[in-house]
């Protein structure tokens, strides 16, 4: 972990820690939408990727699972992959939920095995592409939904107009 940044990298492990504890331990099903409303909060109160950044559980892997030294090749499918892998994720959630929303158990085994494989898609991808591939091009929470809240709160302190585009990415 970076020196400067041992504090934030201390909190990206608490969050680790965290949501192992809940999903391992407790066995909550729900532990990924906790997971992502803690998200949707601290990108509302402040406005930046932080979260990404600082308190992703699984960029916290990504970070310590260290950086490739050389990229392989720049992949040029990622626009449209992105497009496909997204809503897959979504609705495997969607469905799992409503599929096993009688069976506690079952839905917890699923959603286990919904983020287990976020984590190793995560893993192999940085692998061959490089640091937080998965993060910056296919993360089913940032595109969706954190960039458009960043934008909204941005646009808000700003006051540019209501119409939820703001210059800064």
């Amino acid at each position: 972990m970076p020196k400067k940044n041992s504090l934030i990298s201390y909190f990206g492990v608490a969050s680790l820690v965290v949501t192992f504890a809940l999903m391992c331990i407790a066995q909550l099903w729900y532990t990924m939408f906790l997971l992502f409303g803690f998200a949707l909060l601290v990108v509302l109160m402040q406005g930046k990727n932080t979260y990404c950044a600082h308190y992703c559980p699984l960029g916290t892997l990504q970070d310590v699972m260290g950086e490739k030294s050389q990229r392989v090749r720049a992949f040029r499918g990622v626009r449209w992959l992105k497009f496909l892998l997204i809503p897959v994720f979504w609705a495997a959630v969607i469905y799992t939920t409503y599929r096993f929303r009688s069976h506690g158990a079952q839905l917890w085994v699923w959603m286990l095995r919904i983020m287990v494989s976020m984590f190793f898609l995560a893993m192999v991808l940085q692998e061959l592409l490089g640091k937080r591939f998965f993060c910056v091009h296919l993360c089913p929470l940032r595109h969706p939904v954190l960039e458009p809240a960043r934008r909204a709160r941005n646009c808000a302190v700003k006051g540019c107009g209501g119409s939820g585009n703001d210059s800064s990415r």
